[in-house]
């Protein structure tokens, strides 16, 4: 079932909701859009959410640890399009969210990157080096990109990768997870007529900024990601397009999918 959520003035596309289950919604959230608020924004600051609670308002009532973002079980950067699932009971919410820390979550991005500014944009500053195989030199083989994360820069908005070799000072600071992405690359393609490389980006546990760190590192920033020294472009490069997760009432394997 498909529906278009009343879009407000900010000039963002509507989401859409692609499914809608007895316990849960999948949506499509446009770029632009904040999946849930932050505890600190004012009331009315137009997020995913709330736009979804103009239909299914039960999504406001869903109680976990962070009660301002509802059933939402996972976010996407306000910048990135894709898939979000939303629960709609809290028995739905705590069987989605079980699924997900036990990696029985499946995610896939549709990453597109012009690699570096030719002047490079000092983006490798606190980068290790990268230990990994470039996905792009490999035909469509995946390569596996794993690491820890820590905050970096001014105001801890970016993250970088860690590896299990770095100095105690460094890993005391880190994740206390090891995260996986694994890369394939899929040809060529033109963004915002920006001669782009396409990779898709698969992984199981998530972290804040995964995908486009792992790519920077790997030295194919996002198209459109200025954070991680991705060459300019008036949207971000980076689409959740489908997602695989066990039906929290039947417990057998969904899957949505987007064209990408």
């Amino acid at each position: 079932m498909k529906q278009s959520v009343q879009e407000d003035a900010i000039a963002v596309p509507e989401p859409v909701v692609i499914a809608e289950e007895r316990s849960f919604l999948v949506v499509d959230k446009p770029a632009g859009l904040p999946t849930v608020p932050l505890k600190k924004d004012p009331p009315g600051k137009r997020t995913l959410l709330g736009d979804l609670a103009s239909l299914y308002p039960e999504i406001l009532s869903v109680q976990t640890q962070r009660p301002w973002e509802g059933g939402a079980v996972h976010r996407l950067d306000t910048a990135t399009s894709g898939l979000v699932v939303v629960a709609r009971t809290a028995s739905a919410w705590r069987a989605l969210s079980a699924a997900q820390r036990a990696g029985l979550y499946t995610k896939e991005y549709a990453a597109l990157s012009a690699g570096p500014p030719t002047d490079g944009g000092g983006f490798r500053d606190g980068f290790p080096p990268f230990p990994y195989d470039d996905p792009a030199a490999l035909g469509g083989c995946a390569v596996r990109i794993g690491s820890l994360f820590r905050p970096w820069g001014e105001g801890r908005k970016a993250v970088r990768p860690v590896g299990r070799d770095a100095a105690d000072t460094i890993l005391k600071k880190s994740s206390p997870t090891w995260y996986v992405t694994e890369v394939c690359y899929a040809g060529d393609e033109a963004f915002r007529a920006i001669p782009c490389k396409r990779f898709v980006c698969r992984l199981s546990a998530g972290f804040r900024h995964q995908v486009r760190c792992h790519l920077a590192w790997a030295g194919w920033p996002l198209a459109g990601d200025s954070l991680y020294g991705g060459v300019e472009a008036d949207r971000l490069g980076l689409r959740a397009f489908a997602i695989r997760f066990p039906d929290p009432d039947t417990t057998a394997s969904v899957e949505f999918r987007l064209e990408r």
